[in-house]
């Protein structure tokens, strides 16, 4: 089934502002949470994956995809919508942004090797290529983790001082449209999954009427069966 969304909405955290221009730093630890959750945990599903099973393979290797492309594409904008900005800004800010961009050169290595390793795999769906992929994964999400905490403690608050709102939404724009229409829902439920109730009203609140609709009316459902059939366990619930 194909969804398109309101050309305006985006999955990405527009969770805020708590004011007119100013930057909630919360809507990036939500956008964490889905890389935190969703890398270690296909990393799992990869390796415990039945050799030759092709329709197996292609689901993972599906929902790999979305969530590898969005995790690069995040980096991207924050390399060329935020950092310079901050460098600029922020008078402890160049140091800090150095930091982050260090760490950012080590996740796109990781990255690069399990997007590669996962395409190969979709087409092998062999063990050995399957057991290099979820090492590969492992590896990614070590030097994700580390980055998403650093950049939680350190990053975040320069951030909300030196980045408006409007600038962020800019980077959650970009990720938008890098989301294949299709998995704009997937995605959307992936961020809400382990929103807070309070995260998720501001979230929504600040999606499009349209969109929000969508969301209640069929993404919920969609979502479901997408965790069901990637995680082969009970469907998550989530609050429309």
């Amino acid at each position: 089934m194909i969804t398109v969304l309101p050309s305006k909405w985006t999955p990405m955290p527009t969770i805020g502002p708590l004011t007119a221009d100013r930057l909630d730093p919360q809507e990036m630890v939500v956008l964490h949470r889905v890389f935190r959750r969703e890398i270690p945990l296909l990393a799992d599903l990869v390796e415990a994956a039945t050799p030759g099973d092709r329709r197996r393979t292609a689901v993972l290797a599906d929902h790999l995809g979305l969530v590898l492309g969005a995790l690069g594409e995040h980096h991207e904008g924050e390399d060329d919508l935020l950092w310079p900005k901050l460098r600029e800004r922020a008078a402890l800010g160049g140091g800090v942004v150095a930091w982050m961009a260090e760490q950012h050169e080590a996740i796109a290595g990781a990255l690069a090797a399990a997007t590669d390793l996962s395409r190969r795999w979709h087409i092998r769906a062999d063990r050995d290529t399957a057991l290099l992929l979820a090492g590969a994964l492992r590896e990614l999400d070590g030097h994700a983790v580390a980055h998403m905490d650093d950049e939680e403690e350190h990053l975040l608050p320069l951030m909300a001082d030196h980045i408006t709102a409007q600038e962020w939404s800019e980077v959650g724009e970009r990720g938008r449209r890098s989301v294949p229409k299709a998995k704009l829902l997937i995605f959307l439920g992936a961020i809400l999954e382990d929103a807070t109730a309070q995260e998720r009203q501001l979230f929504l609140s600040h999606m499009p009427a349209p969109a929000r609709l969508l969301w209640r009316t069929l993404g919920t459902r969609l979502y479901k069966r997408t965790t069901t059939r990637v995680r082969r366990s009970g469907a998550v619930a989530l609050r429309p």
